[in-house]
């Protein structure tokens, strides 16, 4: 199943580039913040925003023209994966609100945005993957799992989140989403996540590219049916699609050297996640440990690739992104950007979804030459 990812793009609160993005975590820069009011008690609550704002459809024709003049890509044989847990509710947010209600007829197929952008692009096929916090993880699996078949060239996945009423809403309103300001995963005082606006796109192929971050060894995605909102707090189903990722890596626990944790800073997904994982911190030689959200928010369906972007080139550059300050949990040490020394790393990489949808990725990545 090993493959390649390159070719990164990568908008977020850290700047319009991959680059930016790496030297805001090296200088431990804050991410750009745009508050929301939460309407219920009219309290500011932080978001993590893109300082220059497009609409959806445009700034993915941006990253993907990006691609193609950056990289010189050639889409034409190749397939194009969206993944996404907003898709289009921010085009249904603004026709709603100009209509001043919404209809049945006003509903668009998931897919419509992926078979958009394969007419413009002339990408040889498309299709969207709508799981949650899951979803660019599970596009990068599925990805992988498709090019064994040789059906195409290569697989481009494009990852995004778009700043939503109903989701920074709905959000604050369960009281998941942090007052403070302070992004604490696994910290006993946490007072939730903080939402990220980000867009990301890089390209799976069996060839390893001058501009490779990392190779896709294996993973596993599985729905825990436990509840219907989340999963089950005794880290249970976590432990198994962990055991699962490793199986399919043909990689045992030991040889782990990071846990990119998934890290909402929520309580029962920390708790979830702290349980599935403790077997690992037990081990004579314990893996590090790395949180992503603090730099770029939580981005729902884009964490997936957004992350393992991030993460990758950090590493290559030979630093650890943590925590922008350091604090004690009563399980994790999270220290603040320690180097990164190891080269051929094996990474664990989580992402578990609204919903029950858990995946893991067992990531390679090497220290890039100077």
């Amino acid at each position: 199943m090993s493959c390649y990812l390159h070719s990164p793009v990568l908008h977020s609160c850290l700047g319009e580039s991959l680059a930016e993005a790496v030297a805001a975590v090296h200088s431990n820069q804050a991410p750009h913040t745009q508050p929301f009011t939460l309407n219920e008690r009219l309290l500011e609550m932080p978001y993590f925003a893109l300082k220059q704002q497009r609409q959806p459809i445009d700034r993915l024709r941006l990253i993907i023209e990006q691609l193609s003049n950056q990289y010189q890509a050639n889409f034409s044989e190749q397939l194009l994966i969206i993944a996404s847990s907003g898709l289009d509710i921010l085009l249904h947010e603004q026709n709603t609100f100009a209509k001043g209600g919404f209809t049945s007829t006003d509903f668009t197929p998931l897919d419509r945005i992926a078979s958009l952008l394969q007419q413009e692009y002339g990408f040889k096929a498309s299709f969207a993957i709508n799981t949650a916090c899951s979803s660019a993880a599970n596009a990068l699996l599925y990805g992988s799992l498709l090019l064994k078949q040789n059906l195409y060239a290569g697989v481009t996945v494009v990852s995004f989140e778009p700043p939503s009423t109903i989701v920074q809403q709905g959000f604050a309103a369960l009281e998941l989403t942090s007052h403070s300001g302070l992004y604490r995963p696994f910290y006993p005082d946490s007072d939730g996540l903080i939402l990220g606006e980000v867009y990301a796109a890089a390209i799976l192929s069996n060839e390893e590219k001058s501009h490779s971050l990392c190779r896709v060894l294996g993973g596993y995605s599985a729905c825990d049916t436990t509840s219907v909102t989340g999963t089950c707090e005794d880290g249970s189903h976590i432990y198994a699609v962990i055991q699962q990722a490793l199986n399919q890596a043909g990689c045992q626990a030991e040889d782990i050297d990071l846990i990119k944790l998934h890290g909402t800073a929520t309580a029962a997904n920390d708790r979830a996640e702290r349980n599935g994982t403790l077997s690992f911190l037990q081990q004579a030689n314990a893996p590090a440990l790395c949180t992503l959200k603090q730099w770029l928010g939580h981005g729902l369906g884009a964490c997936g690739l957004s992350e393992t972007l991030l993460l990758s080139a950090c590493l290559q550059q030979g630093l650890l992104p943590t925590p922008r300050h350091a604090y004690v949990t009563d399980t994790f040490a999270l220290q603040h950007n320690p180097q990164w020394t190891q080269s051929d790393s094996l990474i664990l990489a989580n992402f578990f979804g609204f919903g029950g949808n858990n995946a893991s990725l067992i990531l390679q990545t090497t220290r890039q030459e100077n």
